[in-house]
């Protein structure tokens, strides 16, 4: 029955998020209006390789981003990071760490950095030349902290508070955000509901954004022998509605040892042709650590690479 009930409401959530149907909280004038664009960044190699549908899988670090009702259910510390090799020599980089306060039973606390940089970009006079005066850089940086809390057995809910600080060159903007999400786990199937990125308007000098804000739902559900399936459904304000769906396949070689294969698509990122919208990754465990990678192609702009690395204590 749980099965039936999962694969039917992982069917009305495609048809409901067929993106050219239907845009999400704002009107299509919203389309890309939203200032610290960089917190849209998935973060995790695992998560991002499974389509970033992971707000009710939300079993690892990454629920720090994803769903941080999922930190509830961690009875050991955890830390992790993440590098992304983006397009241009862009870097984005991901670490965090989580503590159980009493194995959980009061709590769980993280804390977060997100970080989006690059360096050497060239500055030009008002002349005409091929040589540039000089170079600048810019960075996006979001401090969070993070809690979750058993309300039953089977329900969690958790927040983040986030201090993001944006630099162009001389001119810095900042803002307060915030994330809020609960997370509801039957024996083999987890639905999530939350939002992401509340908060106040960055400001560059005059011109002030509101916040990426998105809300989502998501489904997960295990499987025997070593399957993970799930899906999310995001309605963000300033783009259209979009679907992420994806899996992951753990085989067991020895006692300590076993490995990791994913996929997904999401439709946010099928505009620009070619196989976008498609992520693909493996990962290995050596007893409490993993190391893990994620493959996301976005057509003409190129390839996007993450690598993680997560402990369990």
């Amino acid at each position: 029955m749980n099965r039936f009930f999962f694969v039917s409401l992982l069917a009305s959530l495609l048809t409901t998020g067929y993106p050219p149907l239907s845009y999400g909280l704002g009107s299509r004038k919203d389309i890309g209006t939203s200032g610290a664009q960089f917190l849209k960044l998935g973060v995790g190699a695992r998560p991002v390789a499974m389509g970033e549908a992971f707000s009710a899988v939300a079993d690892d670090i990454h629920a720090t981003y994803y769903n941080p009702a999922g930190l509830a259910f961690f009875t050991r510390p955890q830390i992790g990071g993440m590098h992304n090799q983006y397009f241009q020599d862009i870097n984005h980089e991901y670490a965090s760490f989580a503590l159980p306060i009493r194995q959980g039973k009061r709590g769980v606390f993280a804390a977060s950095i997100y970080n989006l940089s690059i360096s050497d970009i060239e500055r030009r006079g008002t002349t005409e030349s091929d040589t540039p005066s000089e170079t600048f850089e810019a960075s996006d940086l979001a401090y969070a902290i993070s809690y979750g809390l058993k309300i039953t057995d089977r329900l969690s809910l958790g927040a983040n508070l986030k201090y993001i600080d944006q630099n162009l060159d001389s001119v810095r903007a900042s803002a307060i955000g915030a994330d809020a999400g609960g997370l509801y786990r039957w024996e083999k199937t987890s639905a999530a509901l939350g939002v992401r990125h509340l908060g106040t308007k960055p400001k560059f000098r005059t011109e002030a954004n509101p916040l990426p804000l998105l809300f989502y739902v998501g489904l997960s559900q295990k499987f025997e022998g070593g399957f993970l399936l799930g899906t999310e459904l995001n309605l963000p304000r300033d783009n259209r509605i979009s679907v992420g769906v994806g899996g992951e396949y753990v085989h067991p070689f020895f006692k300590d040892l076993s490995a990791a294969f994913r996929a997904g698509y999401n439709t946010k990122n099928s505009d620009p042709g070619g196989l976008t919208g498609l992520s693909i990754g493996a990962g290995i465990t050596y007893q409490q650590v993993g190391f893990d990678f994620a493959w996301v192609p976005f057509g003409d702009l190129g390839s996007t690479f993450r690598y993680s690395l997560l402990v369990k204590f």
